[in-house]
C-alpha cells in the first residue's frame, strides 16, 4: 500500500513538473543549393506554445540575413487548420514591415501554405543588405503539433520551414530550408522521467 501511494505521489509530481514545461520546438535550417553558404547550420526556427497561441522566432546564421527576391518568401510555412488571419505581429530587428499572402513559395523548396513578404522598407535584391534577425510573429489558437507538415514540389525536395536570404560578402542569395524535424522539449522530459519512473519501481521490487 505504502508503494502504491509513493507511486501515485511520485505520479502526481511527474504530472506537474510536466506542465511546467513549454511545448516548443526547435528546427535547425539544414538545406539549401546555394554552395556560397557553406555547410549548415544557417539558423533556427523556435516554435513556443503561449497559451492558446504559438510564437515563432527565426534566426539566421550571423553572415546571414533576410531578403525578398523574385518567387520567393521572406519565410514560408504550412500550419495545420490555420487561416491567414492567425497570423499577427510580424516583426524583425529593423523597422521593415511585413504581411503575409497564400500560397508561399520559396524555390527550390516549393509550395507552402503561407508566405511573409516585406511590406514596407523592403531592399529587393539586397541593396541594403536585407533584414536583419530574428524574425518574429504570432500564429493564434494553434499549437506547436500544427506546423509538422512538408511543402510541395519542391526540386531540392520538400521542407517544414524555408527562409529567402542574403549572404553578407559574398552578396549570395538564395532559400535556406528546414527539412528534419527534431522532438519537442517536453519529449526528451518524459522519456527521462519514465524512464526514472521505470527505475524506481524495480528498485522497489528488487527482493531483500
Amino acid at each position: 500500500m505504502k508503494l502504491h501511494s509513493t507511486l501515485r505521489a511520485a505520479a502526481a509530481a511527474l504530472a506537474l513538473a510536466v506542465s511546467a514545461f513549454p511545448a516548443a520546438a526547435q528546427y535547425v535550417f539544414n538545406a539549401t543549393d546555394v554552395a556560397a553558404f557553406g555547410p549548415a547550420p544557417y539558423g533556427t526556427v523556435t516554435l513556443t506554445q503561449d497559451g492558446s497561441d504559438v510564437d515563432f522566432q527565426i534566426d539566421l546564421r550571423v553572415d546571414l540575413n533576410f531578403l525578398t527576391t523574385g518567387g520567393h518568401n521572406v519565410f514560408s510555412f504550412n500550419g495545420i487548420g490555420v487561416v491567414a488571419g492567425d497570423v499577427t505581429n510580424i516583426h524583425d530587428a529593423s523597422t521593415q514591415t511585413f504581411s503575409v499572402v497564400v500560397p508561399g513559395t520559396n524555390p527550390p523548396f516549393g509550395s507552402f501554405d503561407f508566405g511573409i513578404v516585406c511590406a514596407t522598407g523592403c531592399s529587393p535584391g539586397g541593396s541594403a543588405g536585407g533584414y536583419p534577425d530574428p524574425l518574429t510573429f504570432t500564429v493564434l489558437n494553434a499549437s506547436v503539433a500544427d506546423f509538422v507538415d512538408l511543402s510541395s514540389g519542391g526540386t531540392l525536395g520538400q521542407a517544414f520551414f524555408a527562409a529567402d536570404v542574403l549572404q553578407a560578402g559574398t552578396g549570395a542569395t538564395g532559400a535556406v530550408g528546414v527539412t528534419t524535424a527534431v522532438p519537442e522539449p517536453e519529449t526528451y522530459a518524459l522519456m527521462l522521467a519514465g524512464l526514472g519512473m521505470m527505475g524506481f519501481m524495480a528498485r522497489r521490487r528488487r527482493p531483500a
